[in-house]
């Protein structure tokens, strides 16, 4: 047992000073002073944690005098604090969920499929060389094709060079072309990607009819129905593999007798035409291409590729001299896109 005379004291001075604005009972007053020096001691606790320590250790009739103690010193420590912390009073705080380590171990270690590169459509446009005076070609980067689930059987991500550009020809269908200087666009030559439903009978004559989606489901039945257009020539289809998904690959070439216009291939998912260019187009020529058809697993993706370096039709009915070189010096960087393509689940939000 100690006995603190400088802390009764104090305590005494305080009850004093008190005792003027409210007093408190004798008998309350008599029995915090008695109870004091035979008070149990133990550690020192922080604040208001020792106060409470000695009431609970208190008799019946101190406990009374050193509970009304208690509110009055809080109320004055309260005080104390919001008068140092001006600028400050009547600000909510700000709360900050915790992250627990399990949720963030979990976070690193499956990330979200959401985490999607931005579409060819939300790129920078940059120049494609010091004499292209405007912004033609997409900024090189890591993309995926514009749309969603409904236009497309997986999300589609690629790497674009620099000297391409984006072209669309509705949903389901988008491409990457190569610049032609000096314009620096409309080249009409490069690489096509397509998702697919009903096909035609004959790119050149509509009214023969389409076979339908449901008919079409795997990468040999279009393959087949690929093989039996009037007045185009295709290759033996060879087995290959697109990230890790079972894929045919052919070529298909036009001739004369495909001077159609641009022909009609089949529909999108979303329901747009797909044209046969540039096999088929109002000059004719074999302008072969190959075609990549992928199984998915959710629905056919057709990858479609120059396989020619000539001047296309495009760039002829524009005014371009025809040359057996125009796009050699492109055939490298697309092929690096083709080599590029990767195909996963579409995220749920999509």
């Amino acid at each position: 047992m100690t006995h603190s005379d400088d802390f009764i004291g104090l305590l005494e001075d305080y009850l004093d000073s008190f005792d003027g604005a409210t007093p408190l009972p004798d008998r309350v007053r008599d029995a915090i002073r008695a109870e004091l020096p035979s008070a149990r001691q133990v550690r020192p606790r922080p604040g208001l944690e020792r106060v409470l320590s000695m009431l609970s250790n208190a008799s019946a009739g101190a406990k009374l005098g050193l509970g009304a103690a208690t509110i009055v010193i809080a109320a004055l420590v309260g005080g104390a604090y919001l008068n140092n912390s001006a600028g400050v009073v009547g600000t909510e705080p700000t709360w900050t969920p915790a992250v627990t380590p399990t949720a963030t171990a979990a976070a690193t270690a499956a990330p979200s499929q959401a985490a999607l590169p931005p579409s060819l459509t939300e790129t920078q446009s940059i120049a494609c060389a010091p004499a292209d005076r405007g912004r033609s070609c997409i900024l090189p980067g890591h993309y995926q094709l514009g749309g969603a689930r409904r236009d497309w059987p997986a999300a589609v991500t690629l790497d674009v060079p620099l000297g391409f550009f984006e072209w669309s020809g509705g949903s389901g269908w988008e491409a990457l072309l190569a610049a032609d200087p000096p314009a620096f666009d409309g080249s009409g030559w490069g690489v096509m990607f397509t998702s697919v439903s009903d096909v035609y009978r004959d790119p050149c004559d509509v009214s023969k009819g389409t076979i339908p989606a449901a008919q079409v489901t795997t990468p040999e039945q279009l393959a087949a129905a690929i093989a039996a257009w009037p007045g185009f020539t295709a290759t033996t289809p060879t087995v290959i593999t697109v990230d890790g998904h079972h894929a045919l690959q052919l070529t298909l070439s036009g001739s004369k007798a495909t001077r159609c216009g641009s022909g009609n291939t089949w529909v999108t998912k979303a329901g747009y035409s797909v044209d046969a260019y540039p096999m088929a187009n109002p000059y004719g020529g074999a302008y072969p291409t190959v075609f990549r058809i992928v199984d998915t697993g959710q629905g056919l993706l057709v990858i479609r590729s120059a396989a020619f370096t000539d001047t296309s039709p495009a760039e002829l009915g524009g005014g371009v001299a025809q040359s057996a070189t125009r796009h050699a010096a492109d055939v490298a960087g697309l092929q690096s896109v083709v080599d590029s393509v990767r195909l996963t689940d579409w995220p749920a939000s999509n």
